[in-house]
């Protein structure tokens, strides 16, 4: 059986290293290379859990690639550097797996057109643990039904973006199945502002960041005499490597150059 081989890029953080762990423990998958911001001096393999690999962290992404040439990078860097680095991916025709979040409109129509023009494939996902593309699959579902909603959303005090791309990904499916509708009472005033949270077509959006999170998400409908909360937490970071393995999985088989979105995508 041939491996899937991979290059880690953002490998240094608590993210990197867990999917460098979990990714390249599968009898499937090797790992190639790590790419970070930060030099380090130790062997990367001993870093992330794998054992010695005699394999050093680099700087130097495009080099990395070069030498390399993995089947995919899996980019788990920050919202500043994304961009960039899907980009050096693209133009040495590498396909990449992004769990990075941060990204507007634009950014996923400027990927689009890129992967076009180097005929290589993106995929994209705000959250890559299936339990939380299914509350989101169900949210979509009630919110039909119980149209007043909010999310709140805790991560570690470490996060960059707020919202999460998790929480902004749940809005944006639940305007989809939603008209517009103000909530909360007319008169209502904030005495700090920022209290009611960010808003989107009515819907409140609420951000915890404190030590102790990994991922929480809670998607909660109200109605007259009753409340449905849906929530997932992410108790550590292997919940998303099953789901970064599927889409791996997934995209070394794709041979035009698309940008693939959501791992709902992926599920039946």
């Amino acid at each position: 059986m041939q491996k899937i081989s991979f290059l880690m890029n953002g490998a240094a953080g608590k993210m990197g290293r867990a999917l460098a762990l979990g990714l390249g423990s599968r009898e499937n998958m090797r790992l190639a290379a790590a790419v970070d911001t930060k030099p380090a001096e130790v062997d990367y393999g001993l870093l992330c859990g794998l054992g010695q690999l005699g394999l050093q962290q680099e700087l130097d992404l495009a080099a990395a690639i070069r030498r390399e040439q993995p089947d995919v990078v899996v980019d788990f860097t920050s919202p500043a550097a994304v961009m960039k680095n899907i980009r050096t991916c693209l133009e040495l025709h590498t396909p990449a797996v992004v769990g990075t979040t941060g990204f507007t409109q634009a950014d996923y129509k400027q990927v689009s057109k890129w992967c076009a023009e180097f005929n290589t494939p993106v995929f994209i996902a705000a959250n890559f643990a299936l339990g939380a593309v299914l509350l989101m699959r169900f949210a979509r579902e009630a919110v039909k039904y119980l149209p007043h909603v909010e999310v709140i959303e805790r991560h570690h005090d470490q996060k960059l973006d707020a919202p999460s791309g998790t929480a902004v990904t749940t809005l944006e499916m639940l305007a989809a199945e939603r008209q517009p509708l103000a909530q909360g009472s007319t008169q209502e005033f904030e005495r700090l502002p920022g209290s009611r949270g960010g808003e989107l077509d009515g819907m409140r959006v609420h951000s915890v960041r404190l030590p102790g999170y990994v991922a929480t998400q809670e998607v909660v409908f109200g109605a007259e005499g009753q409340v449905l909360c849906l929530r997932h937490d992410a108790l550590s970071r292997e919940a998303y490597v099953p789901g970064v393995a599927m889409a791996m999985e997934k995209i070394v088989t794709v041979k035009e150059g698309v940008l693939m979105q959501g791992l709902e995508s992926l599920l039946d």
